[in-house]
């Protein structure tokens, strides 16, 4: 190696063999080094001095306390002004007058009744609900045979919307004053036609067409 080349780069093997080295001012290489060194020059102006950080720290710890101290007088004059104000006398307000309270209405009948009683051509008296009629099977006080007279209350037969009989239902007595039902007319009551003609009284529900047909001396539910 007898001439050194000048700036680093790659430069043809000096020692004549084929390929590059890498030349990096000072020295060859096979490959490039991780960091080449950097050239000596001459040293340069120093580095000026850094400021003195305590001047600094001093005048910040003297806002803070500055600040708290603010912070605290600010506290005590409003607890002052709020302790003061706390005992003022208070005047008393006046009380609203109680409200009349509104009449409650009387309570209303209801329009139609639950059980309605009817005298059927027979005789004989027949309760109608909306679920089923009841109807006695004699008259009260007619002497069935020479050893029976009808009671009162009397013995009684129900049919229900479904046409289902019941021959055995609670004795049934004469209420006061039922309604009389006239042959040859149609009526319409708590979901049940009741239709007299023929000496039959029929009560046929509106609904299922199921019911009872009775006269003096039968009956036939349906």
């Amino acid at each position: 190696m007898t001439n050194s080349p000048g700036a680093p780069d790659w430069y043809p093997d000096p020692t004549g063999k084929p390929g590059l080295m890498y030349w990096d001012g000072r020295q060859w290489h096979a490959d490039v080094p991780a960091a080449a060194p950097p050239a000596e020059g001459p040293p340069g102006p120093p580095a000026p001095a850094a400021a003195p950080r305590r001047r600094r720290h001093t005048g910040l710890v003297a806002a803070l306390f500055a600040a708290v101290v603010v912070l605290f007088g600010i506290i005590g004059i409003t607890g002052y002004l709020l302790l003061k104000q706390s005992h003022r006398p208070q005047t008393p307000a006046a009380q609203p007058a109680p409200a009349a309270s509104a009449p409650q209405p009387a309570p209303t009948s209801s329009a139609t009744p639950t059980t309605l009683n009817f005298t059927i051509p027979s005789g004989k008296i027949c309760q109608v609900t909306a679920e089923r009629v009841t109807c006695q099977t004699c008259i009260p006080g007619h002497v069935i045979t020479n050893l029976y007279t009808c009671t009162d209350p009397a013995p009684a037969l129900a049919v229900d919307t479904q046409g289902i009989l019941d021959q055995n239902p609670p004795d049934m007595a004469s209420p006061p004053g039922p309604r009389e039902l006239t042959s040859g007319q149609t009526y319409h009551v708590s979901g049940w036609t009741i239709v007299v003609s023929g000496g039959w009284t029929r009560f046929i529900n509106d609904t299922t067409g199921h019911g009872l047909a009775i006269a003096a001396q039968n009956f036939d539910s349906f």
